[in-house]
């Protein structure tokens, strides 16, 4: 991250609960996530300890808002998003899940 190789490019947190980060690398040989999740999960690792557990999921970030949404809801099986990038929102259907909709 410090040489710009890997870029936060969008974090979103529910304080005490959950933080969702979204990473790109510019560099099409290094893996993102496994950059920010380090061997083993060093580096995630201490950022939970220090938020006292919280979970933290990193996931690939896309310029597609259906990807993006898709991976944001993974390990979820996700069967369809139809996304809106104009309105800001988008309707999900995953398995087990009911349809639902997301505002932004």
């Amino acid at each position: 991250m410090r040489d710009g190789i890997v870029e936060i490019k969008s974090i979103a947190r529910e304080a005490g609960s959950r933080t969702k980060i979204a990473v790109w690398s510019n560099d099409p040989d290094v893996d993102p996530v496994g950059a920010c999740v380090g061997v083993n999960g060093a580096r995630v690792s201490a950022i939970v300890n220090e938020l006292r557990g919280e979970k933290i999921d990193i996931i690939n970030w896309s310029d597609n808002p259906a990807n993006l949404i898709e991976n944001a809801l993974s390990p979820a099986k996700v069967i369809a998003v139809m996304a809106d990038p104009d309105e800001k929102n988008s309707k999900c259907n995953c398995t087990g899940l009911p349809a639902f909709t997301c505002n932004r």
